[in-house]
């Protein structure tokens, strides 16, 4: 290609206008001389008839020559303006190759084609290697092996999804890709189609740039907001129950409102206050209202000993609140009278001064008891 453009360039510097016409005005005006003398000669007697006939087979001779000389001088002039033509646009594509190269080797993002019959990779710029730390040599080798570096839990998604846009064109997709130490990047590919004259794709053409950072902080973003509400609800809990305790401070509505300001803070089907009457005598206090309160046979007050129950033997004895997640999976739980079949718990102890006044009980038939930033402060 290259030596095609230099043989260009150097017919474009003799340009064959000038010595063309030369040699046709030049033809031209032969061919007149010797029809004009063989004509004068002619009226003077001079020739004979063979030198006339001959005189007008040169002239004519000539004149053939002239047309045919035009003819290639034309010819050349077309050759020569399509071959500058060509070497301007070959110029133009090298030139614009050229800032396409700068370009893709400098940017920080990954620029990709693929086939969108075959799905193979045509190109990748150097950047590829740097997000996902494998060589475009292995690429080459096997242009679908970026299928592999997509982690697994997104990989069917994201193939499904490319599949789809070499048929609609459109791919704005955010997924994890796994580099080569087994540590993972989320990426944000974008994707547009290349269609030939007929409007069918031919190829996809993207950018794929590295948005774990982003990814990072949108979580933290996410966790933020969640901890606020959390501390919001927390907090408009609490105020209500300390406008409700100001109306009335008579013990048993203390303690509704304790458990009523609970639930919007932890779900629970069931919930109890437990007093400590000695060391380890406990007594129900007070308890939610439970669905299947009318199903069940309790006998008030509802006295425990806490050494039949080793869970409430941890609390009491370490002043520390303990959650069991699931009942079934604890060896030392037993179910609390008046509480129902519980399959999650959490039970915190009631401290001041140091001293353990009683335990606030919660359960879930479920696994549904979940605490977040909640305190029994001392």
């Amino acid at each position: 290609m290259e030596q095609g453009s230099q043989l260009r360039r150097d017919s474009s510097r003799s340009h064959p206008s000038k010595f063309g016409w030369r040699i046709s005005a030049t033809l031209f005006c032969l061919a007149l001389a010797i029809l004009v003398v063989t004509l004068l000669a002619t009226r003077l007697h001079a020739i004979d008839l063979s030198s006339l006939l001959l005189g007008i087979a040169m002239a004519t001779f000539c004149v053939v020559l002239f047309f045919f000389s035009r003819f290639l001088l034309i010819a050349r002039e077309q050759h020569w303006q399509a071959a500058s033509a060509l070497d301007t646009t070959e110029t133009s594509l090298l030139e614009s190759e050229e800032r396409f190269r700068q370009m893709a080797d400098n940017i920080q993002e990954i620029f990709w084609m693929i086939d969108a019959d075959t799905r193979k990779t045509l190109y990748v710029n150097p950047a590829y290697e740097t997000i996902t730390g494998r060589s475009r040599e292995a690429l080459q080798e096997n242009p679908l092996s970026y299928e592999e570096i997509i982690h697994p839990d997104d990989r069917v998604q994201v193939l499904l999804k490319l599949d789809e846009a070499t048929r609609t064109g459109d791919f704005d997709e955010r997924f994890r890709i796994v580099l080569p130490s087994g540590d993972s990047r989320w990426v944000g590919v974008r994707g547009f189609p290349v269609r030939d004259g007929k409007g069918r794709i031919r190829r996809l053409v993207g950018t794929a740039l590295d948005i774990t950072t982003q990814k990072h902080a949108e979580e933290e973003v996410t966790r933020n907001l969640s901890l606020a509400e959390s501390a919001w609800a927390e907090a408009d809990a609490m105020r209500k129950a300390t406008l409700a305790l100001t109306q009335d401070l008579r013990m048993d509505n203390v303690l509704d409102t304790l458990l009523q300001s609970l639930l919007e803070l932890v779900p629970y089907e069931s919930a109890q206050i437990l007093l400590l009457e000695s060391d380890f005598r406990l007594f129900v206090a007070r308890e939610a209202p439970r669905p299947d309160a009318a199903k069940q046979a309790v006998k008030y007050p509802l006295t425990l000993d806490a050494a039949d129950f080793p869970v409430l033997q941890r609390v009491l004895a370490t002043q520390s609140g303990l959650v069991v997640a699931d009942t079934k999976q604890e060896q030392e739980w037993r179910a609390l009278r008046g509480s129902g079949q519980l399959r999650s718990w959490l039970c915190v102890p009631l401290v001041t001064s140091r001293q353990t006044l009683g335990l606030l009980s919660l359960g879930h038939g479920g696994f549904k008891v979940q605490v977040q930033h909640f305190r029994i402060r001392r």
